[in-house]
């Protein structure tokens, strides 16, 4: 009884250590890698599935679409389906088409679109884990990967994003995003068939 007693706290000790937070040691190494890889990558495109949990709807409305990211700081998500649907972060402007329609934000005049840009850039090339100025960041065991838990400083943007969570696969390369809402909804956005510094057709990133 003692040996099951001891294997089942030593089982627990195990579980823990995998699914707490990482040590600081742990810490800074994952964040090193994940930072030297990000400043690898010149192009970045992706498929996409976006779904959104809301506790007041039935059913989960999911999105599906392909991103693309060039270094250094131009993204554009491509909705596809259920309905056609861009935004371009490109050279400190947004640039949204809608059902053939192009509206333009500046985001150099408007603080809270300008933090949002760098959220979703950050979040996709990773290098949001060095914005510790704008977000307070805490590393979590995600079996073994790892998970990185992002809250926002700025009271504008936290009003639009309580958390972010960003999972990581084993290559360090962002595998999914979570963004939870203060009402506790949460939007998924996981990618998949990642390709890095291959080439993207300039056409792309034209607004």
């Amino acid at each position: 009884m003692r040996i099951i007693k001891l294997f089942i706290f030593l089982f627990s000790l195990s579980m823990l250590s995998q699914n707490g937070t990482l040590s600081n040691s742990e810490k800074q190494a994952f964040k090193a890698s994940v930072i030297e890889r990000s400043n690898d990558i010149n192009s970045f495109s992706a498929e996409f599935s976006q779904v959104k949990h809301m506790k007041m709807m039935d059913g989960n409305p999911e999105s599906q679409g392909k991103v693309y990211y060039r270094s250094p700081n131009t993204l554009k998500w491509e909705y596809i389906k259920p309905y056609d649907y861009q935004l371009l972060f490109k050279d400190s402007k947004l640039y949204i088409v809608e059902e053939g329609h192009l509206s333009e934000v500046d985001l150099s005049s408007n603080k809270l679109f300008d933090k949002m840009g760098e959220l979703v850039a950050g979040s996709v090339n990773g290098k949001i884990l060095m914005a510790d100025k704008d977000f307070d960041i805490t590393y979590h065991h995600a079996g073994p990967n790892v998970k990185a838990l992002i809250i926002p400083k700025d009271q504008n943007l936290r009003g639009m994003f309580k958390e972010i969570w960003i999972n990581f696969n084993a290559e360090h390369l962002i595998r999914s995003v979570r963004l939870i809402d203060p009402s506790g909804d949460y939007t998924e956005i996981s990618m998949k068939n990642i390709k890095i510094n291959q080439p993207i057709p300039p056409s792309v990133f034209q607004n």
